[in-house]
This record gives structure tokens, sequence and C-alpha cells, in this order.
């Protein structure tokens, strides 16, 4: 049964199973997070950017092609989307016969970014999307009100360990070494170890 619905999926919708079904499974905690997740997977696969056509819209990166694979597989019982966005058992079935095919790379892609995103606050989703695709934000209705926010998520992203302190930088919009400095500021301590 898996496989006559294997054949007849797009490669979006193929990843969009895969991406839910990374972590055990773990709910994907809305569309905008989806949206980001799969924008920052298909960066990494080149047939799946041609496919998704990801551009810059009301809230960064956004893909018509996504949000279409991701309805559609919904009304063929794949996947829900109450608020979180879950396979159902029988998304877990196709998705358990897709992970079969993947490479252990592409598994691994869809793994890190899912864990690295999912739990992200929307603002901190939306700048570190915003300030490292800053040609997805010419349409963005978010991008002002994140833009006076940023030191701010920037030290939270790197007090969480999710960026390194070049990365907490440019989210912050400023140099290594003044970033240090807002950082021990804000009483978040910064070493020297590496960090993504």
């Amino acid at each position: 049964m898996s496989e006559k619905i294997i054949k007849y999926l797009t490669l979006t919708q193929k990843y969009t199973l895969l991406l839910l079904s990374a972590n055990d499974c773990m709910p994907v905690t809305g569309k905008v997070w989806f949206q980001k997740e799969l924008f920052l997977v298909s960066k990494n696969l080149p047939r799946l950017d041609v496919e998704t056509e990801f551009e810059g819209s009301l809230m960064g990166p956004y893909s018509e092609n996504a949000d279409a694979a991701l309805d559609q597989l919904r009304i063929e019982g794949l996947v829900e989307c109450n608020g979180k966005i879950k396979l159902t058992d029988k998304g877990q079935n196709v998705a358990e016969s897709l992970k079969a095919k993947a490479t252990k790379e592409t598994q691994e892609l869809l793994s890190d970014m899912k864990s690295f995103f999912n739990d992200m606050t929307e603002d901190e989703l939306l700048a570190y999307v915003y300030f490292s695709y800053p040609d997805m934000t010419i349409e963005s209705i978010k991008f002002e009100e994140i833009k006076t926010k940023r030191v701010s998520i920037a030290i939270c992203l790197f007090a969480k360990n999710k960026v390194s302190i070049g990365k907490a930088a440019q989210i912050a919009g400023t140099s290594q070494e003044s970033f240090i400095k807002i950082a021990r500021s804000n009483g978040v301590a910064v070493f020297s170890e590496l960090r993504r």
C-alpha cells in the first residue's frame, strides 16, 4: 500500500513526510516552522530547492508548492494539521517506506534541521532565517519588528547554545567583539567552545 502511495508523491511531499517522521515523528511546531525548516532543508538539496520555489513573502521564505504539498498530504490522510503538524498512522507507514530508501545523510539533515529549529520561538526562528537570508525579507511584515529585537534574540539563541558567537553577532548586527561585550553585560557566559 505504501509503495503505491509513494509512486504518486512529489519530491516536496516526500521530503515533507521525511521531515515529519524525523526525531521519532515529533510534530513540527506550526506552519511557520514547517515552511522555514523545509526552506533550510531545500538549501542543501538542489532538486528540492527547484521544486519548492521558495520566495520572500509576508513571513519570510514561503513556498506555495510546499503549502499545497502539505494540504494534499492532509487530504490524503497522511498528515494532521491542528496547530502542530504531525503524521497520522497511515503517514508514518508511508514515511517508514521512504526512510528505507533515503540516505543516512538525508535523514541526518532532516533530523538536525527539525531538532535545531522546532523548539525556537517564532521570533528566534524568523531572526535566524531573516539575517541568514536577507533576500527573503523583502515582503516580510515582521522584519522591522524582528530588527528591533535582534540583539536580545541573538543573546537568547547564543545562551541556548543554538548559534556560535559569529552567527549571534550576525543576527545582532554587530561585530563579534561587540556581541561578546553585550552578551557578558547581559549575564551570558562566553567561552571559546565551538557552537553550531
